[in-house]
């Protein structure tokens, strides 16, 4: 038996996924059916006293949320759970891969928000105060973007527009907090890729993110 784990955000990126599971350096496109996914994931208030909130993930029947999947060793899964605090780790009952990976008995694990009454409180939602950032935006965005290189139906399937789409609690705190924002190419090698996805398929927030 495998342990696998379903990464929607910024676990999608070769790069940021490294850092908890070094020998995950392929991964590979996945539907995780029955999960919803937006911008209302905080740090707890013991980790961290400034924080912008990130994307979390919670069980949703009618919703499915797109990501990758890739295969860890027992000590990449407790890694993985010390990096994801504040989340819990939950099972993938209904996953749909794009190129067939797992085996019967294999386990697939996704990292979800545990709100008491299942969906997300008034209170975790982007604001001024923990608004979105930019930066990890670009984390997620530039996976999505791997993954679309790397695998042509994952392209075909607009892989990192529906990222976009299936994600919900975009709004108007939007932080663009990389270094130098007019030369961002200095830091983010493909921010101008990034930009138009986002312009493209948010037009009217896209305006609103102010420089921090």
């Amino acid at each position: 038996m495998k342990h696998y784990i379903f990464g929607y955000g910024s676990l999608i990126e070769t790069e940021s996924r490294l850092r908890a599971a070094p020998l995950a350096k392929v991964a590979f496109p996945a539907i995780a059916h029955g999960f919803q996914r937006g911008w209302f994931a905080r740090m707890p208030e013991s980790l961290a006293s400034i924080s912008p909130t990130y994307l979390g993930c919670f069980p949703n029947a009618k919703s499915h949320t797109n990501g990758v999947i890739y295969a860890v060793t027992e000590e990449e899964l407790d890694a993985t759970d010390k990096r994801e605090r504040g989340y819990t780790r939950k099972k993938v009952t209904n996953c749909e891969e794009y190129y067939k990976i797992t085996e019967p008995g294999d386990t697939i694990w996704i990292y979800v928000n545990d709100f008491p009454d299942i969906v997300p409180p008034p209170n975790v939602f982007p604001t001024q105060e923990f608004p979105i950032v930019q930066s990890y935006v670009d984390i997620c965005i530039n996976g999505c973007l791997e993954i679309e290189n790397a695998f042509p139906k994952a392209k075909d399937d607009h892989f990192t527009i529906d990222f976009i789409r299936s994600t919900t609690d975009w709004n108007e705190h939007w932080a663009n907090d990389r270094i130098y924002p007019r030369r961002p190419f200095m830091y983010r090698k493909n921010a101008f890729d990034i930009d138009k996805i986002l312009k493209d398929n948010l037009p009217e927030l896209f305006s609103k993110i102010y420089i921090e």
